[in-house]
């Protein structure tokens, strides 16, 4: 075993003299790895992830590996460069790019263990393997730091080397491959890598050797004991006064919260996730595969967003165990069909299931607009009368869930009070009708083709029934829900950039306002007055058999919200309808939302 080790360290010595004798590069080719500069190196070595930022372009989470924008060595502290330097390269001033000393040191340790227990690299072929030779085995790895650790420093010159190496190295994570020091910094101390304090730059340099057995959110005072060790290093090696020190010694480490959650950051917490999710697929399907970090500008709206995390999550945390409620989830689009803000359950933590997207649960009175509006171009008008009596289907009858009946009322009134029986008689003869009618609107889940679908048995997503509310609202223009203003690829180009879509018209104007009044009404005086806001608001209830699923839909002249609950499974709640807790809910978040001030997303930019 001594020999092999023995054996290797000659060849990384034989391949050494032969770098030492290559002339200096040209050209910033170094083994195949091309760049132009230092920041050039660290943008096309970056590992596959993806930055979300808001309606604003301002950070809000960072999928797969993240990587925060570069920070010039210009802009570091210069207590954070000695840190490292200390911790992981002291004579990196000094020597050429390879440590002799270090090297031989290492050499001898691991011959005399019998396994390897010192590297000797330096921090310039530490920057070499987290970049251009990343992929290698670690042999012919070793070889290559050592054949173009001067031609890097050559070309670069050394504070580029740190530049490059501050940028790229990984720093850990709760959950997530932290990248880089501004990276670590956001997700370790909530600040940017330039406000970093002594202690808290000890910190991130003490993380190096071993990221994840360092990391502050597992271990804090391990973390702060490492650090306070190497700032005493600094001291002795004269990189530091010894007030510093004292200062650090009195300090409190101040730990960020972790706010990770698999497999991602996210900077106002894990529940953001499903929305920062369903923003990256939606990115990658519309530009397809991407090296590097995609940047996805979106449609969110943080303050709102805050709104539905905060209303979704105080109704389940006080009312979820006494009435068996075990999930819910929140949409909010605008009338164009940007996604405003999602919420697609109780806890990111717990269940990624996303309760907004991909659950497909049946709507029960909610879809009865559809129902509405086929009726209306069939000729009908709110005025026209239906009656609300019990009604056989399949053998079973067909009665309100309050168990009263109004006799013949107008289809406003049916609409407002959630009439089951009229439901059946509108839909009886026409279920084709209804079914391409809702499928115009936004419905894209398969529905079903007896008079039953006017009860809304036919399962759909809270997404695509809110984008079909969408159309309703604001006059009968077909909306595509969409978060995606912008991406940007890994070169910070451009690649896709949304133009105002084509939204055809698929209600005629007059049906869509009709449609609305009646909405209006079953706000104003009907099953949905527990979601009256104060101010025009028109939105529908839905419960299904056994309270198994709740819901209220709506719309103001400035929002659509959806509000779902029930559980995971199909299992009832307890005393849980539509027009009860979702509308409640639905309320706050509407208030809220209009407290916010009316943004509208850039446009394109030119050329």
């Amino acid at each position: 075993m001594k020999r092999a080790f023995l054996a290797v360290g000659l060849a990384l010595l034989a391949a050494l003299a032969q770098g030492l004798a290559a002339p200096p590069a040209a050209a910033a080719n170094i083994l195949g790895c091309e760049f132009a500069d230092a920041a050039d190196l660290v943008r096309r070595t970056r590992l596959t992830g993806t930055r979300i930022l808001d309606i604003k372009d301002r950070f809000v989470a960072g999928l797969g590996n993240y990587y925060a924008p570069l920070v010039p060595y210009a802009k570091l502290p210069r207590h954070l460069i000695d840190a490292v330097v200390v911790s992981e390269d002291q004579r990196f001033f000094e020597h050429d790019g390879i440590d002799w000393r270090g090297v031989l040191r290492a050499m001898l340790e691991n011959a005399r263990a019998g396994a390897i227990r010192q590297g000797g690299s330096t921090l310039t072929q530490q920057t070499l393997k987290n970049t251009c030779f990343r992929d290698d085995d670690d042999l012919l790895r070793k070889v290559k730091e050592v054949l173009s650790a001067a031609e890097i420093e050559g070309a670069l010159g050394k504070r580029e080397v740190l530049e490059v190496y501050l940028n790229s190295v990984p720093f850990g994570g709760d959950r997530v491959v932290v990248h880089g020091v501004q990276a670590a910094a956001r997700v370790y101390f909530g600040k940017y890598a330039e406000e970093l304090t002594v202690l808290e730059a000890a910190v991130l340099a003490q993380l190096l050797p071993a990221p994840n057995r360092y990391n502050p959110h597992k271990a804090p005072e391990l973390a702060r004991e490492r650090a306070l060790a190497l700032i005493q290093r600094m001291v002795r090696a004269g990189r530091l006064p010894a007030a510093a020190e004292l200062v650090a010694q009195r300090q409190e480490l101040r730990i960020a919260p972790s706010i990770s959650g698999l497999p991602g950051y996210f900077a106002s917490g894990p529940q953001l996730a499903w929305y920062a999710l369903w923003a990256r697929d939606e990115a990658r399907r519309t530009v397809g595969p991407q090296a590097g970090v995609l940047t996805v500008a979106t449609t969110l709206r943080p303050g709102i967003q805050a709104a539905a995390e905060r209303a979704l999550g105080q109704a389940l945390r006080r009312h979820g165990q006494e009435h068996a409620i075990g999930q819910g989830a929140v949409v909010v689009l605008s009338h164009a069909g940007d996604v405003l803000a999602m919420v697609g359950g109780r806890d990111f933590r717990t269940l990624e299931w996303n309760n907004a997207t991909q659950a497909r649960r049946q709507p029960g009175s909610a879809f009865k607009p559809f129902v509405w509006a086929a009726a209306l171009e069939r000729g009908l008008a709110p005025s026209s009368r239906v009656l609300d009596r019990p009604i056989e289907l399949g053998g079973v009858t067909i009665g309100n869930h309050d168990g009263r009946y109004r006799g013949e009322v107008t289809l406003g009134t049916a609409l407002a009070w959630s009439s089951n029986p009229a439901a059946v008689r509108l839909a009886r003869g026409h279920v084709p009708q209804i079914v391409e009618l809702a499928h115009r609107l936004g419905i894209v889940s398969p529905l079903g083709t007896d008079a039953g679908i006017a009860l809304g048995t036919s399962e759909v997503t809270l997404l695509e029934l809110s984008a079909a509310y969408a159309t309703i609202g604001n006059g009968g223009r077909r909306v595509t829900p969409s978060a995606l203003r912008l991406v940007r690829d890994n070169d910070d180009r451009i690649v896709w950039c949304r133009r105002p879509p084509e939204r055809p018209r698929v209600l005629r104007a007059e049906h869509a306002e009709a449609l609305a009044l009646m909405l209006r009404q079953a706000v104003r005086d009907g099953t949905g007055r527990q979601a009256d806001p104060g101010f025009p608001a028109a939105g529908k209830t839905g419960t299904t058999n056994d309270n198994r699923d709740a819901w209220f839909v709506g719309f103001t002249d400035r929002f659509v919200v959806g509000v779902w609950l029930g559980n995971e499974k199909p299992v009832p709640m307890k005393g849980v309808s539509g027009g009860g807790l979702p509308a409640r809910i639905w309320r706050e978040i509407v208030r809220a939302a209009h407290e916010e001030p009316v943004i509208r997303p850039a446009g394109c930019p030119a050329g």
